[in-house]
């Protein structure tokens, strides 16, 4: 296949970790006739998902990015990181274009979950595709757009927006990034980085630590995320007890 034949179909590879945003894709790749007629889309999920039942259901097969050679991808004229588990090694996403579609605002709070970090640093939030290099969350932007934060949410009702807005951006934008009709953009600054340590240091919570009742709050409705167990601290009989919070708006 020759991928820079505009005439022959150009075949994608995404690579997710995430059903609704792998459902979304196939959905409107079958509903979009431009979709079908150009592109021929192949799905994989990461090896180290431990729990892919409902992607394999979806149709998709296992795939470690971390020991591909760029000859196995060659015959790809993209490959979509959509929430992929794994981070794409240097050879792969220095050969081959690579794209990223990102649960944030690039370049604020890159890394690990943008939105729990941007309840408590108050950096902006959004989502993100950009073209792929060597760093976390970083190159050139292609397209993004920014959700605001309300008061009484918490990271899962933050992270349901966001990933309702990566689909309007994949619906938007992503037929004209194969396409070349779209070109990336260096980000306004280099940003910030948050590693799953720095998450992890969040989610012990020291029960003696000052500060204000909004900053309590806030770092509680930041790990908040629906069923996830992530904030804990230890009584004083060493149990290990959970917390989360609730919060709710006036019906007046």
């Amino acid at each position: 296949m020759n991928c820079n034949d505009e005439n022959v179909m150009k075949k994608i590879l995404v690579i997710s970790d995430n059903y609704q945003l792998v459902s979304y894709i196939k959905n409107l790749y079958l509903s979009n006739e431009e979709w079908s007629k150009e592109l021929f889309i192949d799905y994989s999920y990461s090896s180290i998902n431990r729990n892919p039942q409902s992607l394999i259901e979806l149709g998709m097969t296992e795939i470690d990015i971390k020991n591909k050679n760029l000859n196995e991808l060659n015959d790809y004229h993209l490959i979509i990181s959509a929430h992929c588990k794994q981070i794409f090694p240097a050879h792969i996403v220095n050969n081959k274009l690579c794209i990223n579609i990102h649960p944030g605002l690039n370049p604020y709070n890159r890394g690990w979950f943008p939105q729990v970090f941007s309840i408590l640093n108050k950096k902006p939030i959004g989502a993100t595709i950009h073209k792929m290099d060597s760093e976390v969350d970083h190159g050139e932007i292609y397209c993004q757009e920014e959700v605001s934060i309300l008061s009484h949410e918490t990271s899962i009702d933050i992270y349901n927006k966001v990933i309702e807005l990566e689909k309007k951006l994949i619906k938007n934008n992503l037929l004209k990034i194969i396409n070349n009709e779209l070109q990336p953009k260096l980000p306004s600054q280099e940003g910030n980085y948050n590693s799953i340590q720095d998450f992890n240091k969040l989610c012990k919570l020291n029960l003696e630590d000052n500060g204000s009742l909004r900053e309590h709050i806030d770092l509680l409705r930041a790990l908040t995320h629906g069923d996830f167990k992530n904030a804990y601290f230890y009584d004083e009989n060493n149990t290990k007890v959970f917390v989360k919070i609730e919060l709710s708006l006036s019906q007046e």
